[in-house]
């Protein structure tokens, strides 16, 4: 482990963070550059490149974290996010982490995934001896494109498997677009193969999405804010032992929730 944390007394895990939206600005400056995008850092950043620029709400958000994926191309893209998340993490005390990446998104824009895990696997060996972190993978597939499509997504998980660090599976994207039950198949086949499994909800649904997730039989949901409100809920996820990856950096940057003040955190303590 690195020298920075030797003397710390508490260690951080993150549970949470899309490769794909961790990208630092002189990255995807660098990206835009590489693919001839002027216009998604402009889009994206603040005039002088330094920072993101905030967002008029969560259907803006997604509109440029689709601008900023679209840069993603190449396995050399992807090993230079790593390297760059693991940076960060390093920064923030956190000594391991399970990074979501998208392989739904990459088998709909053409990219080979199978390299793109190797560059990755790479990555976190590299930011291992030299930060002291730990990076392990959570291979997602997108909601709003169906099973099918998350089913070819867990194929190829499967086929990358522990060796190349892939411990997890999970389905973001729109968790209003398919029931959560459609995917119980899936998160059960994947439980059966040593998967980690998690289903984005509650993040911009309400408390029954959060409750339809855990009878999916996910074993973590994704931010799950919703059920903040919803003591059944909550009881119902203590009961089933189902955990609540909560992102309230995340969840007040997007505009799901207005403020640090009215985020429900401490309803899940």
């Amino acid at each position: 482990m690195s020298e920075q944390f030797q003397d710390r007394r508490r260690a951080l895990l993150e549970l949470h963070v899309h490769l794909e939206g961790s990208l630092a600005p002189e990255l995807l400056r660098a990206l835009a550059e590489r693919y001839g995008q002027p216009g998604v850092p402009a889009a994206c950043l603040t005039p002088d490149g330094s920072r993101y620029l905030p967002v008029a709400g969560f259907a803006q958000f997604l509109e440029r974290y689709k601008a900023v994926v679209s840069l993603l191309r190449t396995p050399r893209d992807y090993h230079e996010a790593a390297l760059g998340l693991g940076e960060a993490l390093a920064g923030q005390g956190v000594i391991y982490a399970e990074v979501t990446v998208g392989y739904g998104v990459m088998h709909r824009q053409g990219v080979a995934v199978a390299p793109v895990q190797l560059a990755l696997h790479e990555a976190a060996a590299q930011v291992a001896q030299e930060r002291g972190v730990r990076l392990l993978w959570q291979a997602d597939a997108v909601r709003q494109w169906g099973v099918d499509a998350a089913w070819k997504a867990l194929e190829t998980a499967l086929r990358c498997g522990p060796g190349l660090g892939v411990v997890a599976f999970g389905v973001g994207g729109d968790e209003t677009a398919l029931p959560a039950g459609d995917f119980a198949p899936l998160l059960a086949a994947a439980a059966r193969e040593g998967f980690g499994t998690t289903l984005h909800a509650g993040e911009t649904g309400g408390a029954e999405s959060v409750r339809d997730a855990v009878l999916a039989g996910a074993q973590r949901i994704g931010h799950a804010t919703a059920a903040g409100a919803a003591p059944e809920v909550l009881a119902l996820m203590a009961g089933a032992g189902v955990f609540a990856e909560l992102c309230p950096g995340s969840n007040v940057a997007t505009g799901a929730v207005a403020s640090y003040r009215e985020h429900p955190l401490r309803a899940f303590l």
